[in-house]
C-alpha cells in the first residue's frame, strides 16, 4: 500500500512538474512573439532591470503583450484574477498563500501596461518566478 502512495505522488508530481514547464515554454513563446513586433519590443536589458524601467513606455507594451497573451489581463487591460490565481498556484501550493499573493500584487494601475508590469514585478518578488526573473 505504502508503495503504491509513493508512486501515485511521484507521478502527480512529475505531472505538475510537467505543467509548470508547459507553462514557462508558452511564456517563453509568447516573449518571443512579443518580440518580435516592433510594437510590444523591448530590449532585454530593459526588461532585465524591470524595476529600474517601470515607466518606460517599450517595457509596459512588452509587459502588457505578455500579460494579456498568457491570460493575466483581458483586451481591455483589466486583470483576470481567476488566471492569475491559476498562474500562481503553479509555483505555490498553499491555496492562502496564492490568495495572499494575489491581493498583493493583483492591482489595476492608472495604465493597463503599469498594471502589467507591475504584476510581474511584485510576483517576481515574492517569489514566483517563471513568469520572469527580473
Amino acid at each position: 500500500m505504502k508503495t503504491a502512495l509513493v508512486f501515485v505522488c511521484a507521478i502527480l508530481g512529475a505531472l505538475a512538474k510537467t505543467h509548470l514547464e508547459e507553462e514557462k515554454e508558452k511564456l517563453h513563446k509568447i516573449h518571443e512573439e512579443c518580440q518580435a513586433d516592433p510594437a510590444t519590443y523591448a530590449d532585454d536589458k530593459l526588461l532585465e532591470n524591470l524595476s529600474q524601467n517601470l515607466n518606460n513606455p517599450r517595457v509596459e507594451a512588452h509587459m502588457l503583450c505578455e500579460s494579456t497573451n498568457v491570460g493575466l489581463q483581458c483586451k481591455d487591460g483589466h486583470l483576470n484574477i481567476k488566471t492569475i490565481k491559476e498562474k500562481v498556484a503553479l509555483c505555490v501550493k498553499d491555496e492562502k498563500e496564492v490568495d495572499r499573493l494575489v491581493k498583493k500584487c493583483a492591482i489595476q494601475r492608472e495604465t493597463a501596461g503599469k498594471t502589467a508590469v507591475y504584476l510581474f514585478m511584485c510576483l517576481d518578488k515574492n517569489g514566483v518566478t517563471y513568469f520572469h526573473e527580473f
